[in-house]
């Protein structure tokens, strides 16, 4: 597992998207969470960096686990509803951005932001109700000219896995989870912990 997101993370150029928690318990049986960015690498944007050059890095699996770990300390410090909610609202817009073509060009292609524009986009938003643009319908980012119909006919035949033309529910769940994309109940993992 770990080597394929590391795989997925450097195809798209990004540190990861998706954050991990290492779980554990003290001797006297309090919970320690560590949140981490899955893998990836960007060595290569660090040195374009230092050379002065544009970047634009995905920030995703980082954003998410700091979210984590302040959720966390929240639930530590007796439970401060005021940082979850400021997280909550971060997320949403990070989410948003990324949603609109705001984002990095690793997820939102040529048109996509650098990194220093993605987190000035970041914070105007803050502030600002995001709650009625999240529930609204979203514009897709990639116009359905620019999809790569044979790599969508492969991967419809990979998940087909009887065949029958018809992907069910069960050839689509197992190959979510080949993918590494499949969802899981996070909130209710991380609220049963802690």
């Amino acid at each position: 597992g770990d080597m394929l997101t590391d795989e997925v993370a450097q195809v798209h150029r990004s540190p990861g998207f998706i954050n991990s928690v290492l779980i554990g318990k003290k001797a006297n049986g309090e919970i320690i969470k560590e949140y981490e960015a899955s893998h990836g690498t960007v060595a290569d944007m660090d040195a374009a960096r230092l050379r002065g050059e544009e970047t634009s890095l995905n920030p995703l699996g980082m954003v998410e686990a700091l979210f984590g770990a302040m959720d966390h300390s929240a639930d530590l410090a007796g439970g401060r509803d005021d940082v979850k909610d400021f997280t909550a609202s971060l997320r949403k817009i990070v989410h948003k951005c990324m949603v609109e073509g705001k984002g990095t060009r690793d997820l939102c292609g040529p048109s996509g932001l650098t990194t220093e524009q993605f987190i000035d986009e970041v914070a105007s938003q803050i502030g600002k109700d995001v709650s009625a643009a999240t529930a609204a319908p979203t514009k897709p980012v990639a116009a359905e000219k620019d999809v790569d119909d044979e790599a969508i006919n492969a991967l419809f035949n990979e998940l087909d896995t009887d065949g029958n033309g018809v992907i069910d529910k069960a050839e689509l769940k197992a190959g979510l989870i080949k993918l590494n994309l499949a969802p899981i109940p996070m909130i209710k993992t991380l609220k049963a912990d802690t």
